[in-house]
Order: structure tokens, then C-alpha cells, then sequence
């Protein structure tokens, strides 16, 4: 249509090839064509990856989008790109299909902020790469450049053997083309031997006979937690079989069901299948090719095909999964109004215990921004809205705002729930989903974020309990604070009667805050130190040792704070007038040593030397300091004495 034999004269490309030219000062039809046209290509690969739900990471398609993202980034820093420029050329993409896929727009934000931190990481990546490449360059001896290190470069940091081989061909240095090629091909095969399929077992035969012989499970949960149904197909160690017999572990298929197949985030439902008078207990039931299988361990009596069942699901964990279920939709559009629009699902579990909710998003959730989500998500159960399900064609579904997931697979009629309510017949949180739901907001009772930190790269997970684990969670943290409390009062009341011993004033009355505790023990221990350095550490008596003809002083200072004790050694080392002094102060499990020498004699002994030696006695390493004065610190604070001892061994 535009006159043209190849893609990239064609105006959706020559925008982006005319935007990258305009940015790198570099013109689109020079020598530097083609680099060009792998931004622009590759800029389109990547966004529409994205759109449709794949992230960079190391592993899988998220893997194959890094290695794209990053070719693109490569021929930008070919082309001299200072910063990062690929995000600002996504734009002009969007501009130019953002009406034919709307999935670009919904997805703007996060396109935009991924790729962004992306090329940022790739820089740091590159200057790591290219030191490495120099480090290697200056130890060889001819022309030709290791293999296996051009090898390393690539797959650790993602250096293509061009850019290697660009790099080395100002110095004259050729690469061992088929020493990288031998790696790649172990490489290759290392990563054939261990995969193990697209992990999709719907695809597997077994699931899809029965399916195609019998038809899809008709799945009655959606309004019914009991049913009559008929034992369809029963599967045995992998294989068909017509009976299962009593203590036999097996998957039974009926032709109807109340038991949700685990799918979408929400795990299968547990219960029980009765056959007369006995009860065969359903641990499982999953999803397969439309088929709800019913996970059967240790069968209680024999059953074959044909048979009539009454299917009963447990409802109480029921209850309890829906609930959890229902506050995620509540929570996602609650974190889309704290942290923007471009937070996305990236992947979600509801069981009865908690609901876990992974996000796209660049950086941690603050303790603000939680309340926050936390505030909404709770005004939103309070109003107790009635939660509406719809069942729509896909497109007539998302004409109407319904959010659609990211990377999901939707069947051309989709259910439509919606809870919630903001007035002029807006709706709070309207989203594609096929999992089961409570009948009123207010059925979740509350919800709380227990956890809330890194995935991978650009994804945070969170963990949110609801209803009466909400209760139950609130009560474990007030025991477990007020362990904390009680653990800190004795600490301080410790504390207290030692300052008494030494001299010190009669300690305060015990708060029950925990911070005013924190702080008041902090003034103890300043106190405690004080009183110790005016009484020479409990000194009694003459604690003056002769070692090798040197004046020694060796303490152990339980609970003695680390930083006073060079006050405390110069303090010493004068009563002293020549010698050495060893001080040792023990916290907890760590230890710390410092060894003083006074001026006389530290031409000829080293404080540095002696307290290495200390050091290594309290399973430390190394130390510093002067020849006068030197400290160091260890994880065993049981060896304490022992490190005097490896002083004075040193000393003589």
C-alpha cells in the first residue's frame, strides 16, 4: 500500500526509526541504519509483550523478553545514548497503535516505567561487562580472545558476541568463535535436558480424551454447594480404569459438580463425595480441559463408573476462600488508586487462610501507602454492596470497563463480577473472573496486609488475611508485642538494679510503651557505662600481670558498651605508665577487643598485631587501628577469656 518492498520503510516503523535518529543525533539512513531498525523492531516486540503480561525476568518468556529488550538497548548505546531513550520512543508506538490495541494504553505506565528501569539496569550491566572485557583484554598474550570468557560476558551479562566482538576490533583482537559456539551448544543442551514442557497439562492426552468423550464438567458451585451427580470417569495411577477400590488413591469425574476446579488463583475446593451411607474424602479437585477432577485419597469404599454420588463441599472453607477472593478484587482497585494506573495483576493465590497478591510495581509499598489501601479496601466491606455477577460476551465485557487480565485466557462468554458502589451507577471494581464470590461485601468482614515486599524485578507480592483471621491476626501481634514489652521491662528492671549497684540513681518507673522502654533502657546503658569508666570498669584489687617482662592488664566487661572501651583502655594504659592493657566486652553472643600499648613500647609492639590475634580467638577476623591503640570484634563472645589469653601467647 505505501510503495514499499520491506517493513521498515512503512510509516508505523519510520516513526520510530525517525524518533531514535532524533534522540541519538544520529541520522536514520547512515552507516548506523540498522541499528535503527533493531530500536524500533525490538521496542515493538517488548511493548506488546508486555500488554499482553510478560515481564523481564530471568527465566522463561520473561527471559526471552529480556534478551529483546536488551538487543534494543545494546543498539542504542551503539548509537551513543547517554540515557535511557527507548521509553521515550514508546509514545510515538503508542500514537501509532495505541486505537487498533487498546491493551497498549491500559498498560501504558507500566511499559513505560519497565522499560525505563530496565535499560538503567542494562547501563549498569554494560560498564560491569565492558570492565570485565578490559580486565580480560590486558591479560592476553596474542590476538585472540578466550571463548568461553566471550561466553561468560553473554550469558552472565548479556553482552551478544557482536558487541564483544565490536568492542575488540578497535585493538585489532579477534574472539574464538568456536570456543563460544561450544559453550553456547553445552548450554543449549543443558537447558533441553531439563525442560520439562510448557507446564500447561491441559494439553496432556489422558485429560483431553476423557473430554472429548464426555464433555466438560457442568460446574454447579456457583449458587449450590451440594449435588446429584454421576461418576463419569475414573482415573488411577494415570490410567482410565472402571473402579476404584476401598484404599485406593484416584481422580473421579462426574457429569456435575458444586466443587470449584482450582483455577484463576483460587484453590480447589475440599468435601466429600457420598456414595449411600459412606464418604469418600475429597482432598483436591482441580481443573483440566474443562473437566473438574476430584481428588480422591485413600478411598473409604469401592466405586465404579455409572454410579450415583451426592457431591457436598466444605462450606466453611468455602466461605472462607470466597471472601479472601473477593477482597483481591477490592485490594487491585484499591492499589490502582494508591500507587497509579499502572499497577497490574501479575499472578494471585486465595485459599481459606490468606489471600497473596502479586502487582506490578518499581519499588516498595510504604507503611502510608498500606493504611491507605487498607482504609479503602475496609470502607468498601463496610457499605456492604451487593456483588453482582454477569455473564457477557468478551467484547460487549470490556466495552464496558471490565478489566480484563493480563496473559489470562478468556472463553468467548465471560463472567463479569462487580462489588462495590461510587455513585451515578458507577461501580467500585468491575473485573473478568470466573472464581466464586461472596453475596455482599460486607460477608468479608475485614481485611488486613500482613506482608508486602519483592517478587522479581518490577513485582511486588502482598499477603492480606480477612474476617476472623483478621481478629486472630490482630490478637497475635498484641501477645507478641506484648512479649516484646515484658522481655524490655525486664531488661530495663536488669539494668536498673546494676546502675544501683554501681552508684547510679534509682531507676525510673517502667512504661508500658515500647518505644519510651527503647529509650529508657538506652538511657541506662549510657549511665551504667558512665559509672563503669568512673570506677576503672569494677576494677579490684591490683589486676597487674607480668608477661614476658611487660606490665598487662586483661579484662572481661559483660555487657560493656564496644565504643567506651578506648576511653576506658587510655584510662588504663596511664595507671599502667608502661605495658599493655586487653579489653574484652561482651553483648549478647558478639564480642568486641581492644588492645591498648602504651607509647614507650610501641615501637617494638604492636596494638594492631595483638589484637588480630585476639580477634581470631573470638572467630573474627583481621582489626585495625595505631600501634597504640587498636580494635577489632568477634561472633563468639564464649571465647572471651581465651582471647586474652591468645594476646598474652602473642606477647611472649
Amino acid at each position: 500500500l505505501m510503495g514499499s518492498n520491506n517493513n521498515y520503510d512503512i510509516d508505523i516503523m519510520q516513526d520510530l526509526i525517525k524518533h531514535s535518529a532524533d534522540l541519538t543525533g544520529v541520522a536514520p539512513d547512515g552507516d548506523m541504519a540498522a541499528s535503527h531498525k533493531v530500536i524500533a523492531d525490538h521496542l515493538r516486540a517488548a511493548s506488546f509483550l508486555m500488554a499482553d503480561g510478560v515481564m523481564p525476568s530471568n527465566e522463561g518468556r520473561g527471559y526471552v523478553l529480556r534478551r529483546i529488550m536488551r538487543r534494543g538497548m545494546r543498539h542504542a548505546h551503539l548509537l551513543g545514548a547517554k540515557d535511557p531513550m527507548m521509553h521515550q520512543i514508546f509514545p510515538t508506538l503508542l500514537g501509532n497503535m495505541g486505537e487498533a490495541y487498546p491493551e497498549l494504553r491500559r498498560a501504558e505506565s507500566l511499559i513505560s516505567q519497565t522499560l525505563e528501569m530496565e535499560e538503567k539496569r542494562f547501563k549498569a550491566t554494560l560498564d560491569r561487562g565492558l570492565k570485565l572485557l578490559e580486565e580480560e583484554t590486558s591479560k592476553l598474550s596474542g590476538k585472540t580472545f578466550p571463548g568461553d570468557v566471550a561466553f561468560k560476558l553473554y550469558d552472565t551479562f548479556g553482552f551478544p558476541l557482536d558487541l564483544t566482538q565490536d568492542a575488540l576490533k578497535a585493538q585489532e583482537i579477534d574472539v574464538d568463535v568456536d570456543a563460544f559456539n561450544a559453550c553456547m551448544e553445552q548450554q543449549k543442551a543443558a537447558a533441553r535436558a531439563a525442560w520439562s514442557g510448557s507446564g500447561d497439562v491441559g494439553t496432556d492426552a489422558l485429560w483431553f480424551d476423557i473430554a472429548d468423550e464426555i464433555g466438560a464438567t457442568e460446574f454447579l458451585g456457583y449458587d449450590s454447594l451440594q449435588a446429584e451427580a454421576q461418576i463419569v470417569a475414573i482415573v488411577k495411577d494415570g490410567a482410565r480404569v472402571d473402579t476404584l477400590s476401598a484404599g485406593d488413591d484416584g481422580i473421579i469425574i462426574t457429569n456435575q459438580t458444586p466443587f470449584y476446579g482450582e483455577s484463576g488463583g483460587q484453590v480447589g475446593d475440599h468435601g466429600a463425595l457420598l456414595i449411600n451411607d459412606n464418604e469418600l474424602v475429597v482432598s483436591d479437585t482441580q481443573k483440566q480441559n474443562g473437566l473438574h477432577l476430584h481428588v480422591i485419597k485413600s478411598a473409604s469404599v469401592a466405586t465404579s463408573v455409572g454410579e450415583a454420588v451426592v457431591l457436598r463441599v466444605d462450606e466453611v472453607r468455602r466461605d472462607a476462600i470466597q471472601s479472601n477472593h473477593s477482597a483481591t478484587h477490592l485490594l487491585h482497585e484499591a492499589l490502582r488508586r494508591v500507587l497509579g494506573d499502572h499497577v497490574a495483576q501479575k499472578g494471585s493465590l486465595q485459599d481459606e487462610h490468606r489471600t497473596r497478591f502479586d502487582i506490578s510495581h518499581h519499588q516498595g509499598i510504604g507503611a502510608e501507602e498500606i493504611a491507605a489501601v487498607e482504609a479503602i479496601v475496609n470502607e468498601e466491606i463496610s457499605e456492604n454492596t451487593a456483588v453482582e455477577t454477569r455473564l457477557m460476551a468478551l467484547d460487549d465485557a470490556r466495552e464496558t470497563g471490565a478489566m480484563a487480565l493480563f496473559g489470562e485466557k478468556y472463553a468467548d462468554e465471560v463472567r463479569v463480577v462487580s462489588m462495590g458502589s461510587q455513585g451515578a451507577g458507577k461501580q467500585y471494581s468491575v473485573e473478568l473472573c470466573g472464581g466464586t464470590h461472596v453475596k455482599h461485601t460486607g460477608d468479608i468482614g475485614a481485611l488486613k496486609i500482613i506482608s508486602e515486599g519483592s517478587l522479581s524485578s518490577g513485582v511486588r507480592r502482598i499477603e492480606a488475611v480477612t474476617g476472623e483471621r483478621v481478629k486472630a491476626y490482630q490478637a497475635q501481634k498484641q501477645e507478641q508485642l506484648q512479649g516484646e514489652i515484658d522481655a524490655l521491662k525486664q531488661k530495663a528492671q536488669n539494668l536498673g538494679e546494676e546502675l544501683s549497684s554501681l552508684g547510679g540513681d534509682d531507676p525510673a518507673a517502667l512504661s508500658d510503651n515500647k518505644d519510651e522502654l527503647v529509650a529508657h533502657i538506652k538511657t541506662l546503658q549510657k549511665k551504667i557505662s558512665q559509672a563503669r569508666l568512673s570506677q576503672g570498669a569494677e576494677s579490684s584489687g591490683d589486676d597487674i600481670e607480668d608477661i614476658g617482662g611487660v606490665k598487662f592488664i586483661g579484662k572481661v566487661l559483660s555487657g560493656f558498651p564496644a565504643k567506651d572501651l578506648k576511653p576506658l583502655a587510655d584510662k588504663f594504659k596511664s595507671q599502667l605508665g608502661s605495658g599493655v592493657v586487653v579489653l574484652v566486652a561482651t553483648d549478647e553472643s558478639k564480642a568486641s577487643i581492644v588492645v591498648g600499648v602504651t607509647a614507650d613500647i610501641s615501637g617494638k609492639i604492636s596494638a594492631v598485631d595483638l589484637v588480630r590475634a585476639g580477634s581470631a580467638a573470638l572467630g573474627g577476623k583481621g582489626g585495625g587501628g595505631r600501634p597504640d591503640m587498636a580494635q577489632a570484634g568477634g561472633p563468639d563472645a564464649g571465647k572471651a577469656q581465651d582471647a586474652i589469653i591468645a594476646v598474652q601467647k602473642a606477647l611472649q
